[in-house]
């Protein structure tokens, strides 16, 4: 899968008016009879370079740079504009991508993306220029994520719709069979409607986990967290309503602003109570409060159905797992969404259930972070 990184157009761009300035400044001197090295980088050049969004690395011999501007050595953690490499596995890397670059005909430079660590990679294209070598770099950690999230998606999906693509054909083989009778038809039929309904469920969550994931900026403005529930409460209301599920809220006026994406907290809220209805019996009841507290808002969704056990409840927000019976409705992503959305917003979802004695029910917590002042 492609990714176009706007500052590496902007690289391209620059790096051809600097080879520009530099093949001109050496025909001048050509011209005059001039053999001298040219200064590194010239004057004009640098003042660039120091401000440029990508790493600007010049090496002069082996395992040392005579410049590197403070992208690059904040990237490739070096303590100085000039100096000795460190000892560390892309520091070889770096000199077989030089021998290699010097090797190619025409000398158009290597390229290579390396994993500095277990949470950075780094992508880099190493070219000769004359006696010296220079390395180009940029950050490369968020769009090695949106793809690994990308391929996990593909992968994650093909696996997950198996199973209802596979009851859809058995039915639809059924529904073609001349003597079947008039309840197995309509069986067959409730059966076809109700994989369905779940590979759209499957296929629109897992597409909205993907974008989250591949999303790099999360862009976020000054919220009104009461008037948001109070219509994640109203869209709930018929469903509740239908399985006699008592729906209130409680909260702390006035509340502050809080920071975030007003459509993607409406989905943390409408997951939170889907599954509080959808999980409790006739009676029931679905809570939301909302409080200040020293980290922001406190945000609450408790309800007093039957609890998820001590075996299921570290596992919930995995992907597609579930701890409810089939014949509940779901995909197994809502919590991971929750839970997705919640990181990207600076929190984290805190759960505790009870599934035995005399109080049963599920506790969902996360704070928000609210508007400075």
């Amino acid at each position: 899968m492609l990714f176009l990184d706007l500052r590496w157009v902007v690289f391209l761009l620059l790096l051809a008016a600097v080879v520009i300035v530099l093949l001109t400044i050496r025909l001048a001197r050509w011209r005059r009879g001039e053999r001298q090295v040219l200064p590194l980088p010239p004057e004009g050049v640098h003042t660039v370079l120091e401000r440029a969004s990508f790493g600007w690395l010049v090496l002069d011999g082996p395992r040392s740079y005579c410049y590197a501007n403070p992208y690059a050595r904040r990237l490739l953690a070096l303590t100085s504009p000039a100096g000795s490499l460190p000892e560390a596995t892309w520091v070889s890397l770096m000199e077989e991508d030089r021998r290699a670059a010097r090797g190619e005909a025409g000398a158009m430079g290597h390229y290579r993306s390396v994993s500095l660590s277990e949470e950075q990679v780094v992508r880099w294209w190493v070219t000769p220029w004359k006696e010296m070598d220079v390395v180009v770099s940029m950050e490369a950690t968020a769009q090695r994520r949106a793809e690994q999230a990308a391929s996990y998606l593909l992968s994650a999906l093909s696996h997950e719709l198996r199973t209802p693509i596979g009851t859809i054909l058995t039915h639809l083989e059924i529904l073609l069979l001349p003597d079947i009778s008039e309840e197995i038809r309509r069986q067959s039929l409730h059966l076809l409607q109700t994989e369905i309904r779940r590979m759209a469920r499957l296929v629109n969550q897992m597409l909205e986990l993907g974008r989250l994931e591949t999303d790099a900026e999360t862009e976020r403005r000054p919220v009104d967290l009461l008037a948001l529930v109070e219509q994640a409460i109203a869209q709930s209301a018929p469903q509740a309503e239908g399985g006699e599920i008592a729906l209130s809220l409680q909260a702390e006026t006035p509340l502050p602003l809080v920071v975030g994406q007003e459509d993607r907290l409406l989905q943390v809220f409408i997951n939170l109570l889907d599954n509080g209805i959808k999980y409790s019996r006739p009676g029931d009841r679905v809570v939301v409060s909302l409080g200040r507290v020293e980290e922001g808002i406190e945000c609450v969704v408790r309800d007093t159905g039957p609890g998820i056990s001590v075996e299921h409840l570290p596992h919930v927000t995995r992907r597609f797992y579930r701890a409810a019976p089939r014949k509940i409705e779901g995909s197994g992503l809502g919590l991971a969404l929750v839970e997705e959305i919640l990181r990207r917003h600076q929190s984290r979802l805190e759960l505790q259930s009870r599934a035995d004695g005399g109080e049963t029910g599920t506790r969902a917590r996360f704070v928000l972070p609210i508007l400075p002042e």
